[in-house]
C-alpha cells in the first residue's frame, strides 16, 4: 500500500481526522491525529483475520496500535489488551478511542515497542499482534518521522526483531503470534524466519492490493514448544511411534535406523547423519483426511523448505531427479492418529547401485535439528490443531498438492505412460493425478503406470 492511500469508504468522514470504524456488529467513531496511522485496507484485513481465531479469551498484546481500531476489536471479542506504540499520539488516540467505545476496563496502553531499549512483552501473552511496516527500508517520500515508525520497515526486518524478543520474553507456551505480512513484492520481515526457527504459519487471510499482495499469518509453536522424543537407535520409527499418546501432535526421531520401511513395503536405508522421523498426528471425526492428500501435500510443503522438488505422490528428488528423500503415510479405521514418516539423507552415497543425494547438496550446512525443525514446522503449519487456530481447509491443501507438483511441471517434466502422450492436469481431493490424454481425462493413483521423465540442463 502506497503512502497517502485511504481505504476508508467514501462519506466515512464526519470531519478532518474523524474516522468511522465499521466490523461486525462493532461501529466505532475514531478520533485521529494527523500524525497517527489512520484504519486502512491493511487493519480491516488484520481485524478480520482476528475474528477467525477459534478462542478468544485471556491475554492479547498489539504491537503498534495506532488509532486503537485493532486492539479494540480485540477487545469486543474478549480479549483483555495491552496495546503499544513508540508514537505518543498514537497512545493517546488508542486510550481515547477505547474509553468513546467503553473498553477502557478492557485495553490498557503504554509507550514503547519492539526495538526500544528495555522493552520486553507482557508475561504470559498468548496472542501478539502486529501490522507489521512493510514499507521499503529508505523511502524517500513525505512521512512524517512518527509515520515513519509506523510505515516503515528495517533492513533485517521487524518480524525478525519480534521473533528474537520472543525468545527472551515469557510468553504462554502455547501463544499464538499474527503478523501482517507484505509477500509480494517481497518484504523484509519474511514469514521463512519463522518456519525456520520451527514456528508453525497457517495464513488466516489474504489480499491483493494494486501490485502488492498482504497475508496476515499466524504462528505458533509445535506442540507447545515440546521437544521430540529422541533415540538413539531403533528398527524403524513408525513402529516406536505407536507407543506415543495417539491424542496429542507427537514426534519420535532416531539418530540411527536400522529397519526403516518405504513405500508398498520397500525398505528405507538411513544413511548416516539423515533424518529419521515419525509424526503422530491425531485425527477427529471432523478432521479426516485422505492418505493420498496427505501425502501429495506433505511433499509440497517440505520439498518448499528444503528447497527441493516433489516426484508425486511423495519422493523427495533434487532437481536433476536424483533422490533426497521419501514419505510415508500410516493408519487404519481403529486408530485415533495417523503416523507420517519421513527420511531425508545427509549426504550422497550409492544404496543398492543407486546414487542419492542429501540436503547438503541443497542446502547450507544444515545440521539434523535445523532439518527437523524445518520440516516439523512445515507439517505443523498443514496439520497440528491449535486450539486457538482455524484448521486448513481440504481445498487448500489440494491447491499445497498442485503448487508442489506444478513447481517441476513448470520446468517442463512430462510423463511417458503406456497409453502414449500425457499430461498432468490436476490433482483432485484424494490427492491423486488428473491425466488428460488425447482430450480425455482420467485419474489415478497408480504409481508405476508411468515414468517421470525429468530435463537435465
Amino acid at each position: 500500500m502506497t503512502p497517502g492511500s485511504d481505504g476508508i469508504e467514501a462519506g466515512s468522514l464526519a470531519r478532518k481526522n474523524r474516522v468511522l470504524f465499521h466490523l461486525g456488529k462493532d461501529d466505532w467513531e475514531l478520533l485521529i491525529p494527523d500524525t497517527v496511522y489512520p484504519p486502512r485496507e491493511d487493519t480491516y484485513l488484520l481485524a478480520e483475520a482476528l475474528t477467525s481465531l477459534v478462542e478468544h479469551s485471556g491475554l492479547a498484546v498489539e504491537i503498534g496500535c495506532g488509532s486503537g481500531a485493532v486492539s479494540m476489536t480485540l477487545a469486543s471479542l474478549g480479549w483483555r489488551v495491552e496495546s503499544c506504540d513508540v508514537n505518543p499520539m498514537a497512545v493517546a488516540a488508542t486510550r481515547g478511542n477505547a474509553d468513546s467505545a467503553r473498553l477502557t476496563g478492557m485495553v490498557s496502553v503504554t509507550e514503547g515497542g519492539v526495538g526500544e531499549p528495555g522493552w520486553l512483552l507482557p508475561d504470559g501473552a498468548e496472542l501478539v499482534v502486529w501490522n507489521l511496516p512493510y514499507l521499503e527500508p529508505g523511502l524517500d517520500g513525505s512521512l512524517e518521522p512518527m509515520e515513519d515508525a509506523s510505515m516503515l520497515d528495517i533492513p533485517e526486518g521487524w518480524s525478525d526483531k519480534l521473533l528474537e524478543l520472543i525468545t527472551e520474553s515469557e510468553t504462554a507456551d502455547d501463544c499464538v503470534v499474527v503478523l501482517l505480512h507484505r509477500t509480494d513484492p517481497v518484504s523484509p520481515s519474511k514469514p521463512e524466519s519463522w518456519l525456520k526457527a520451527g514456528w508453525a504459519r497457517r495464513v488466516l487471510k489474504s489480499l491483493r492490493l494494486g501490485e502488492e499482495r498482504l497475508d496476515v499469518s499466524c504462528y505458533w509453536r509445535p506442540a507447545g514448544g515440546s521437544s521430540p522424543v529422541i533415540m538413539e537407535e531403533c528398527d524403524s520409527t513408525m513402529d516406536e511411534a505407536k507407543n506415543l499418546d495417539s491424542a496429542k501432535w507427537g514426534r519420535l526421531l532416531a539418530k540411527n535406523q536400522s529397519s526403516g520401511r518405504g513405500r508398498r513395503g520397500s525398505r528405507w536405508e538411513t544413511t548416516p547423519g539423515g533424518l529419521a522421523c515419525t509424526w503422530v498426528i491425531p485425527i477427529t471425526q471432523s478432521y479426516g483426511l485422505e492418505p493420498g492428500l496427505l501425502q501429495t501435500s506433505i511433499g509440497s510443503v517440505v520439498s518448499s523448505a528444503l528447497g527441493c522438488h516433489c516426484k508425486w505422490p511423495n519422493d523427495l528428488i533434487t532437481k536433476d531427479g536424483s533422490k533426497l528423500g521419501g514419505i510415508l503415510v500410516e493408519g487404519s479405521t481403529s486408530e485415533s492418529a495417523i503416523r507420517v514418516g519421513i527420511g531425508i539423507n545427509r549426504d550422497s552415497s550409492m544404496i543398492d547401485g543407486i546414487t542419492v543425494t542429501g540436503w547438503r547438496e541443497t542446502l547450507e550446512e544444515y545440521e539434523l535439528m535445523e532439518i527437523f525443525k524445518l520440516v516439523d514446522s512445515s507439517l505443523a503449519s498443514l496439520f497440528e490443531q491449535h486450539e486457538k487456530v482455524p484448521s486448513m481447509r481440504m481445498d487448500e491443501l489440494v491447491r499445497i498438492s498442485w503448487r508442489g507438483l506444478a513447481n517441476s511441471l513448470s520446468r517442463g517434466v512430462l510423463i511417458d505412460s503406456n497409453d502414449g502422450d500425457s499430461r498432468v492436469v490436476g490433482i483432485d481431493k484424494k490427492g491423486r493425478l488428473e491425466i488428460e490424454n488425447s482430450g480425455e481425462v482420467s485419474i489415478t493413483d497408480e504409481v508405476g503406470r508411468f515414468d517421470w521423465i525429468i530435463p537435465t540442463d
